[in-house]
């Protein structure tokens, strides 16, 4: 593989997007620097992909931390309340008054901005969204990892039944969530789409889920079995069974955290408020917990903007016959079955954590309520109207512990709806996701792209079945971490390229790591962009190619797909 940095070119803007916490919009400079980028011609002075150095180096990043929130305000009618400005509001941090420095009310009711025309030229592919909402946007996650089977069918009942009744002009995107993420139906305002999407559907529980009432009901089998009368025998196959139930339970929590992970990755481009109407039995853990991992988990769906509004597929929880009947037969006890088994227990766990991960990113958590369609519709309207408020804590010590917001309006009778806080993380090298993992994790074939980092690429396929499949990816360098070494800024980024055929084999995978050689070459790169080329060799076929960029030192990354057809390909 090929490095190649720019060597000509009009000087981007110096405005910067976070420096710009006046206005919480993307602001033109941005946007018309990344447009430029997109339309930038080839001129390209040809470098070297050096290694990473091993050795520690400074890496400069902001040390004015700030927060954003997305405060819901509604009347005792749970109306939207407008017309409120900056001055009406109060945020306190952990007890302390903040000042606040960006403010902007974003309304469901106001007309869309225009539509940014891209226009590119055959061959070239970006993963830049160019349509920006005025309200918040809707994402329904269907999770069949956390669901029991019996529950899929009447949920996925639900998710028609509300794509049914969807209003007009309301952009919905469908994801799924099984071993992996995965994307059924991207943003479309197209009701049709959706429900044509949400048929397909899986109805079937993942392998790994288990509960608490299937767990006991095992063990009550054991306990009728001939192992009964060897206690020493049963003591053991009670255990294994406590093991597998323990290790399908690690499994679903990370594929869960996997899942959201790439899910934020994945909406990082889209500025405003998300709201992520999750559909689940259950969640395998607490973000409110003692994990970093989680509490990583929370601070990326924060600096995403994504509210979590977890909708209880179980529907109301209730006891049934065949618990009552086990409870007298097994346990010979006058508890119930759902106490002696740990349903109980569980139940109530189910219900703290679907809470726990809505107030911490400022949704609502809909439970015991057997409407779906109604718990889903509710969730996307009382999102949709907000105010986005931005301030710079103060006093702040970044320890990794979690700080208390609150926010109160002087307009009388509203109600508030906010996320509850933030876990003060430092940028500290040891609380970053695994690089490794990132890139894995984003680069499989059926996962949705990322938009972490903004990138453009041209693919040009052979012309002759001997030669190689050219492409070149070109990324903005004012959006990368940069280090010094001995005096010299430099980024470390990731270059990456996969390529799947239709009967999704992976035919191709690259690897490299960039660093600035020089500091002519960084300047270069600073006016024009970070380009890079790789040639792929593929035999004649119709593929799927991944691309991707991941900033080593911001742990961010982008990733693109595009459909590739050399010579004359079969459709398998």
């Amino acid at each position: 593989m090929r490095c190649r940095i720019p060597t000509e070119g009009k000087p981007a803007s110096n405005g910067r997007f976070w420096d710009k916490i006046s206005e919480p919009r993307m602001p033109i400079s941005y946007t018309s620097r990344l447009i430029a980028l997109l339309f930038c011609g080839p001129i390209w002075l040809i470098a070297h992909a050096v290694p990473a150095a091993a050795e520690e180096t400074a890496t400069f990043k902001s040390t004015a931390r700030v927060v954003t929130l997305d405060v819901v305000v509604s009347d005792s009618n749970g109306k939207p309340v407008h017309g409120l400005n900056a001055q009406d509001f109060r945020v306190m941090d952990n007890g302390k008054a903040q000042e606040i420095d960006a403010f902007e009310e974003r309304r469901a009711d106001v007309t869309p901005r225009p539509t940014i025309a891209l226009n590119l030229p055959d061959g070239v592919f970006t993963n830049y969204v160019s349509r920006a909402e005025q309200g918040a946007l809707t994402v329904l996650l269907f999770d069949s990892l956390n669901t029991d089977h019996q529950d899929l069918a009447v949920a996925r009942n639900g998710v028609l039944n509300f794509l049914k009744q969807l209003p007009h002009g309301k952009r919905v995107a469908l994801y799924s969530l099984g071993s992996q993420l995965r994307m059924v139906q991207g943003f479309t305002d197209s009701p049709d789409q959706l429900i044509a999407a949400a048929q397909w559907l899986s109805t079937h529980s993942h392998w790994t889920y288990s509960n608490a009432r299937e767990l006991s009901a095992s063990i009550g089998e054991l306990k009728e079995s001939a192992a009964a009368t060897q206690p020493k025998l049963l003591n053991r196959m009670i255990e294994v069974l406590g093991g597998e139930y323990e290790r399908k339970l690690e499994s679903r929590v990370q594929y869960t955290v996997d899942a959201l992970t790439e899910l934020a990755h994945a909406l990082a481009v889209v500025p405003q408020r998300k709201n992520l109407i999750w559909i689940s039995g259950g969640f395998p853990f607490d973000v409110s917990g003692n994990a970093p991992e989680l509490h990583k988990l929370a601070e990326l769906l924060a600096a995403n903007r994504i509210a979590v509004y977890p909708v209880d597929a179980r529907g109301v929880v209730g006891v049934g016959a065949t618990g009552l009947t086990r409870g007298s037969e097994i346990f010979g006890s006058s508890q119930s079955y759902e106490t002696s088994s740990g349903q109980d227990e569980e139940n109530a766990g189910i219900t703290q954590t679907m809470r726990n991960i809505a107030e911490i990113t400022g949704g609502r958590a809909h439970f015991n309520r057997n409407d779906i369609a109604a718990a889903m519709a509710d969730s996307m309207e009382a999102g949709s109207n907000y105010y986005s408020v931005a301030y710079r804590p103060t006093g702040v010590e970044w320890n990794g512990k979690f700080r208390k917001i609150a926010i109160t309006a002087s307009r009388p009778h509203v109600k508030l709806l906010y996320r509850s806080g933030y876990y003060a993380i430092p940028d500290g090298p040891d609380l970053k996701e695994d690089p490794n993992h990132v890139v894995a994790m984003a680069m499989q074939r059926d996962v949705p792209v990322s938009t972490q980092l903004i990138m453009k690429a041209r693919v040009v396929p052979p012309k002759e079945n001997a030669e190689a499949v050219k492409v070149d990816i070109l990324i903005d360098a004012h959006d990368l971490a940069l280090s010094e070494e001995k005096g010299q800024k430099t980024p470390q980024v990731q270059f990456v390229a996969a390529a799947w055929d239709n009967a999704g084999k992976q035919c191709a995978n690259f690897s490299q790591v960039f660093r600035a050689a020089s500091e002519a070459q960084f300047q270069s790169m600073l006016r024009s962009g970070l380009q890079v080329h790789l040639d792929v060799p593929l035999k004649p076929g119709s593929y799927q190619l991944r691309l991707g960029v991941m900033d080593l030192l911001a742990n961010r990354i982008g990733t693109l797909d595009v459909p590739l057809i050399i010579g004359t390909a079969t459709t398998k």
